[in-house]
């Protein structure tokens, strides 16, 4: 990779989540979701196609009176939602943290409320609905070890949300990694962003960026930066 001044990471971090949940004020009237369950929401999210709908679904799942707050794993700034407290205090108990707990906990450490979802038998859905301020975003979570692993893992997500979170047991090499994101982009026209987490450092990565002047190389400097 060539040596070129590149621009701050933070600020395209940022302009993708901005791009991703747009206001429901910018298109006059807000559409008003009325669901009847969270398994039916979840249903009609997916047959839903602006961002404005999409929104309004989730909106109206967070705001459902079931889930509450899993205190052994939430902070004093940001929380973890889940709608079966007792059973992931009985998990913990024994000491391990299932995957979509550990994405969970590195989003809260990043500065985002979760609300974990359930997986509806028969149904599409993706792993977790994240917070921050005023905007939602609906979230699938994968765990990879990397290699070949990793490409599945992202496109079975990219047929479950527009923006997958991933974890690693194991990292990637560089080449390796670019390759199965630009992969997965290429293949998956809904996919919006790729959500990369080395230890609790999240990496916010869109084709658009890839395709950007410069793109590749900015992503390789910050995929290695030491902190």
């Amino acid at each position: 990779m060539e040596e070129e001044k590149a621009t701050p990471y933070p600020l395209w971090t940022e302009d993708i989540f901005d791009v991703v949940c747009e206001s429901t004020t910018d298109y006059g009237k807000p559409i008003v979701y009325q669901g009847t369950t969270i398994t039916n929401a979840l249903k009609d999210y997916y047959t839903f196609s602006t961002n404005r709908e999409k929104i309004e679904v989730l909106k109206w799942i967070v705001a459902q009176p079931y889930f509450t707050e899993l205190r052994r794993l939430s902070t004093a700034e940001n929380k973890i939602y889940t709608l079966y407290t007792n059973q992931y205090n009985e998990i913990l108990k024994t000491g391990e943290t299932p995957n979509n707990l550990q994405i969970a906990q590195k989003f809260v450490a990043n500065g985002y409320d979760v609300f974990l979802l359930a997986n509806p038998h028969n149904t599409k859905s993706a792993d977790f609905i994240i917070r921050q301020k005023n905007k939602l975003f609906y979230v699938e979570g994968k765990t990879s070890s990397g290699g070949s692993a990793l490409s599945v893992r992202l496109r079975e997500g990219a047929q479950q949300s527009e923006i997958i979170a991933v974890n690693f047991s194991n990292y990637p090499k560089f080449h390796e990694l670019l390759t199965f994101i630009k992969r997965a982009f290429e293949g998956n026209s809904t996919l919006r962003a790729i959500v990369l987490f080395k230890k609790a450092r999240m990496i916010t990565i869109s084709c658009k960026l890839l395709k950007a002047p410069n793109g590749e190389n900015i992503f390789y400097k910050v995929w290695n930066l030491k902190k």
